[in-house]
């Protein structure tokens, strides 16, 4: 499918390899990855805590950024609503009170 975003072609084209191994795992697979790096980074702390935050963020940004056009408004909100709730956790682990 062309895409008349050049931006949008190169990361998908990038991101390829990287998507087929990731559709042979099983579906819950990334989820428990995701939640992992989650628990150890607040188990963990800094430095090393904010950069598996930071991965974990990073990951569904780009899986969001991905599937946009091809996903449902449901899937979107979803996703949407992961994506805040890791910056919360980045917000309420940079602002403590």
């Amino acid at each position: 499918m062309s895409n008349p975003h050049p931006v949008r072609d190169s990361v998908e084209r990038a991101s390829t390899p990287a998507v087929t191994a990731l559709a042979g795992l099983p579906t819950w697979a990334t989820t428990i990855v995701w939640l992992a790096l989650l628990v150890l980074a607040a188990l963990v702390g800094p430095p090393v805590g904010w950069v598996l935050l930071a991965a974990a963020i990073l990951f569904v940004a780009w899986l969001l950024y991905l599937v946009w056009p091809y996903a449902s408004t449901n899937a979107k909100l979803m996703r949407v609503a992961v994506l805040l709730v890791g910056v919360a956790v980045v917000l309420v682990r940079l602002l403590p009170r």
